[in-house]
């Protein structure tokens, strides 16, 4: 009796698994198929059946099925449907048939219209109660077939009992299944299944089920009016694929690298998901430099598995994967890495003359120096980047490597300290300074000698200091010989 029921539920599933993926793509808007009566009509008699269509254009095939565990009736209504008066910009159309209620037996019966349009396909059903029957109606709205379920699934449906006697119990348990082919291949035992839940539903229903403990896998997802007396009973089931376990991520790549020209490489394509596998993975990247720019990405990359990015920017990195599964669920890890930046080397003469720090250099005659620090050097990357500025006693003057100095007219100072900063793209930079004299200052003393005339002053002045002392110190005192008197 149960199997009947089994092959009711495929009877009805099957339109539905009609509608391919790629199907559904190439038509956005898909037919709404109207009823105008409501689920769990009763009928003893004939009885005419109508409602609506909305689509697009006119549908290429309309055909109706009846069916029940002991039922199974077909009929077309493609030459019957007639175009509505629509309010809005779909097109409305009508159909319509008469059921010879003679020709049925007593049933529980699915009734379904559906709508066919190039390859696409569309259904929806109804439940009729003809004559005296006992047995419940029992309808899944969701989950679809091969929907992903991850930790809780939300289960809407339509229960009914035609008669008052009957226990409304509604049960709701899984199945394991291999794969798609399995599921739901055969009739569920809700007697030794744990049961995920049970509601006592009159009409539409909606229940949250927990599924956090099921491992990955296609699952058949049953639900049953219970009757143990299989009077009133009615099972319905739908494969469902559970999704619980993240996928895992793995990447491979260096944490430290010294700045150039080239490339750095991230891969992440050996990442897998334990049950079903890399195909339809989502690989999202996202790059940032804390230290410059916070919290907001540098870059972001969605599609492929591997990540590459110019090692020509120096500084402390994060780099972000988020690898989202087949079914929607992700896995995030965080790839830390540094580019060691290369500080520039500072190269620069005065008119020929190198720049040594720290050194002193008398300018030749004339009105203008020239300013070279075209020798300076730095990474290939960095090289074409270079900033060179020029400071005159630590103030800002000029920024190239090749300028012309001029001595400020208006001043007259004798000597000024030319200072050059070389700095890259990072902000990194080294330094050289210098003492420039004026071509018309006096010759100022060497420093040796400058030197050498404080140390003997410093030894005169020593010596003086220390006659004194000796001679206050070693004078005889004289006494008059008349104060002893």
């Amino acid at each position: 009796m149960r199997l009947r029921q089994i092959l009711v539920t495929m009877v009805l599933v099957a339109p539905l698994l009609a509608i391919s993926p790629s199907a559904i793509a190439e038509t956005e808007d898909p037919a709404i198929i109207g009823f105008d009566f409501e689920n769990g009509l009763s009928a003893n008699e004939s009885i005419s059946l109508s409602g609506s269509i909305e689509f697009d254009s006119i549908p290429d095939s309309v055909e109706w099925s009846i069916v029940s565990d002991i039922l199974s009736l077909t009929g077309e209504l493609t030459d019957t449907i007639q175009e509505l008066d629509s309010q809005n910009d779909r097109i409305l159309w009508s159909w319509h048939t008469d059921l010879d209620l003679a020709e049925i037996p007593v049933c529980t019966c699915y009734f379904t219209i559906t709508v066919t349009f190039q390859e696409s396909s569309w259904s929806d059903t109804r439940v009729i109660f003809i004559g005296d029957t006992m047995r419940s109606g029992l309808q899944i709205y969701s989950p679809g077939y091969a929907d992903w379920a991850h930790e809780t699934l939300i289960v809407t449906g339509w229960s009914y009992h035609p008669t008052v006697w009957a226990d409304s119990e509604t049960r709701f348990f899984t199945y394991p299944a291999i794969s798609s082919v399995q599921a739901c291949s055969e009739e569920g035992d809700s007697d030794t299944t744990q049961l995920l839940s049970v509601i006592s539903p009159s009409g539409v229903f909606s229940t949250t089920l927990n599924i956090s403990l099921l491992e990955d896998g296609w699952y058949s997802l049953y639900v049953e009016n219970y009757d143990p007396s299989e009077v009133a009973f009615a099972q319905q089931c739908v494969g469902i694929r559970v999704n619980n376990a993240p996928p895992y991520v793995s990447i491979v790549g260096d944490s430290y690298f010294v700045e150039y020209s080239g490339e750095i490489f991230f891969d992440a394509s050996s990442s897998d998901d334990p049950y079903w596998g890399r195909e339809g993975m989502e690989y999202m990247w996202v790059l940032r430099k804390p230290s410059h720019s916070g919290q907001t990405p540098l870059n972001i990359q969605i599609g492929s598995g591997t990540y590459s990015l110019p090692a020509d920017s120096g500084g402390n990195y994060t780099l972000t994967l988020r690898l989202t599964d087949s079914g929607g669920v992700s896995s995030t890890t965080v790839y830390d890495f540094v580019i060691e930046n290369q500080i520039p080397s500072a190269v620069a003469s005065v008119s020929g003359t190198p720049m040594i720090d720290g050194d002193t250099i008398r300018l030749s005659v004339g009105n203008g120096w020239e300013l070279d620090a075209s020798g300076s050097s730095d990474s290939d990357n960095d090289l074409a980047s270079l900033r060179c500025v020029w400071k005159i006693d630590y103030e800002p003057m000029y920024e190239g490597c090749q300028r012309t100095l001029t001595w400020p007219e208006e001043t007259e100072l004798e000597s000024c300290v030319l200072t050059l900063d070389v700095i890259d793209d990072d902000d990194e930079f080294s330094s050289i300074s210098v003492l420039l004299i004026h071509p018309d200052s006096s010759e100022p003393l060497p420093y040796s000698v400058i030197v050498l005339l404080v140390s003997a002053l410093f030894m005169l002045s020593a010596i003086f200091l220390r006659y004194r002392s000796t001679d206050e110190s070693t004078g005889i005192p004289t006494w008059d010989s008349d104060s002893d008197k």
